[in-house]
């Protein structure tokens, strides 16, 4: 699926009617107004409170009304249609033609345990100690989120476990949904069962290295027939002990010390400390050689996972896909909106109240 999605708008496209206070709002960002500071842009604007799953970045800095960024939220659960029609409600502008800044790329792997992906996933030609893939954690509230990445934003690959993220995220979306009465059960919220095992893989594209077949809002619906996970390689994980009769005893040893070498670093990691004298390929290919020949009671392979990330985007472009209640990386932006969009009228535009002063 496409996870995330930013757009290039070009600074001088009109907005729509409803939303042109914000060119007025945008000289007193931070300054009691409905658009904060930012580092890069004039001024970041949320649209959910407006119904609008959105972050608009407005007027980049350093050209003279320079482009706008806008940061489709929660793209996971949403059409290509969906995605297009919340553009268009904003600018006045055919989304067709706009160029995209980043693509997250999602595949979902039901049933993987995240262990299993870190001991047999690599990515090739990430060499530094700061791109091959340690685990590590990261706490969302007061949960710990597992995951291992490769590479370095804005261009890089994640694997983490999804059921744990969705359930760090879960008190918050209750908080809110407690505030508007409407009940909803975690497999309403995300789409799956707390008890899943689901292993999320995705790839993140940015930094002007977006693929030149997908650089623009209309050619993403040929995203299923890109694979975003070539550099991805998978060797099955799953090794009995090899007969020395077969293997020799010389033999037999190399493949249980890479067996060890694998179970403590990870693939990728392993890779990097026999790639010293250049044998990295030649021992890791006589132990994939034997590793594909025992059962795994986990099956997965690179085509695994394209054929998982082709079935969600086709999903997408073909306008099919479910939407649960609340799902993705973000908050429930419905919720929020409907405890928040009631209070948007009664609020009085920082332009406004300079106009009346000067009257």
């Amino acid at each position: 699926m496409l996870d995330k999605v930013e757009l290039r708008v070009p600074g001088q496209t009109p907005f729509r009617p409803e939303f042109q206070w914000i060119e007025k709002e945008i000289p007193y960002a931070g300054q009691c107004s409905l658009i904060r500071r930012s580092v890069h842009y004039q001024g970041g604007v949320n649209l959910r409170p407006f119904g609008l799953d959105a972050m608009l970045h407005a007027y980049f800095k350093r050209v003279l009304r320079g482009p706008h960024k806008l940061e489709l939220l929660r793209t996971g659960r949403k059409s290509l249609k969906e995605m297009a029609g919340i553009v268009t409600a904003l600018f006045n502008v055919d989304p067709s033609d706009l160029g995209i800044m980043r693509l997250d790329f999602a595949a979902d792997l039901q049933g993987i345990p995240l262990d299993y992906l870190h001991s047999c996933l690599r990515v090739k030609f990430k060499r530094t100690s700061t791109e091959r893939g340690e685990l590590d954690y990261e706490n969302i509230g007061k949960k710990r989120l597992e995951y291992f990445r490769y590479g370095t934003k804005p261009n890089c690959v994640r694997v983490y476990d999804k059921v744990i993220e969705c359930k760090a995220r879960l008190p918050e979306l209750e908080i809110l949904l407690r505030a508007t009465g409407v009940p909803v059960t975690f497999e309403e919220a995300f789409g799956f069962s707390p008890d899943a095992t689901l292993s999320r893989v995705e790839r993140q594209a940015g930094g002007g290295r977006v693929p030149a077949q997908l650089s623009t809002f209309h050619n993403l619906h040929q995203a299923d027939t890109f694979d975003p996970f070539t550099n991805v390689e998978i060797v099955p994980d799953a090794l009995i002990i090899p007969d020395p009769k077969r293997y020799g005893e010389s033999g037999a040893l190399k493949l249980l010390g890479l067996r060890s070498l694998i179970d403590q670093y990870g693939l990728q990691n392993a890779r990097a400390m026999l790639n010293g004298n250049g044998n990295a390929k030649r021992y890791l290919d006589a132990y994939s050689k034997y590793a594909k020949q025992c059962e795994s009671e986990y099956h997965v392979s690179a085509d695994t996972l394209f054929a998982a990330y082709r079935d969600s985007v086709r999903k997408q472009i073909n306008g099919t896909i479910s939407s649960p209640q609340c799902g993705g990386h973000d908050d429930c932006s419905v919720s929020k909106s409907v405890a928040i969009t009631n209070a948007v009228p009664n609020i009085q535009y920082r332009s406004d109240m300079r106009g009346a002063q000067a009257n």
